[in-house]
């Protein structure tokens, strides 16, 4: 079942139509059922029934307009999040002003994890691409369950890992790779997304490029029949061919 389809299927959404508002623990029914169709992706089916029920406890639901500051890069440490529905990035500013976007955050992936284990300030900043529903998970209340439970820890250095191994594969790319190479790869990471749109903007600032040039490779990509572009949507016709420019 996708993302969007069980947003519609969970009758939590009535009680989000104040963006950015918490829903409180007296709504802990619905925020058990949405974090158990997060089961594969949240640890929290390996706690016991009463780590369960207090994490649950716990969480509160935000939801977040398009272009809306989840934080900002310099805030104080504080609670984790993840991504029940929509898509949210974690971007830099350097010098000059331009943003470099370091990852995309879609259904299951988390954001200000760090928090959990250091109290230094966010490392980046995060905000919704499109409205977007995230389970915010309180930080003292996370650290206190994962201290006690070995899985829910080792779990969480796993999601740690896995993002080590994503920022690795960009530092790659941006020395290694020519544009055609590094618009390749984002596209092919872009398929677990589920065909979220995303502007030229954001795709110039996810693999280190100007608006122009993406738009150039772009439609080069669409004039030898590797995708297909309709408004903001990129459609990959030919995998394996667009996967040819990565090791080009």
């Amino acid at each position: 079942m996708s993302a969007a389809r069980a947003a519609r299927e969970i009758p939590l959404f009535p009680l989000l139509d104040r963006p950015a508002e918490n829903v409180r623990a007296m709504d802990f029914d619905a925020i058990w059922n949405m974090a158990d169709e997060l089961r594969d992706v949240l640890p929290i089916f390996s706690l016991t029934e009463e780590e369960r029920r207090e994490l649950v406890t716990h969480m509160h639901v935000r939801r977040f307009r398009a272009g809306e500051v989840v934080y900002h890069r310099g805030d104080p440490p504080g609670d984790t999040f993840v991504v029940y529905h929509g898509l949210a990035k974690s971007f830099l500013h350097d010098e000059e002003g331009r943003e470099l976007i370091i990852a995309l955050h879609g259904r299951g992936d988390f954001f200000g994890a760090l928090s959990l284990f250091e109290d230094g300030p966010r490392e980046s900043t995060v905000q919704a691409l499109i409205p977007t529903t995230v389970l915010q998970i309180t930080r003292a209340d996370a650290v206190h369950v994962i201290e006690r439970n070995p899985r829910a820890m080792h779990f969480m250095f796993e999601r740690f890992a896995a993002g080590i191994h994503q920022l690795a594969g960009m530092l790659e790319g941006i020395v290694f790779l020519d544009v055609s190479g590094r618009l390749a790869r984002y596209l092919v990471e872009l398929e677990r997304l589920d065909g979220v749109a995303l502007t030229q903007d954001d795709m110039a600032a996810a693999i280190g490029a100007s608006r122009e040039t993406v738009n150039k490779t772009l439609a080069d990509f669409e004039r030898r029949g590797l995708i297909k572009v309709e408004r903001r949507q990129v459609q990959i016709l030919d995998e394996p061919a667009l996967r040819k420019e990565i090791r080009a």
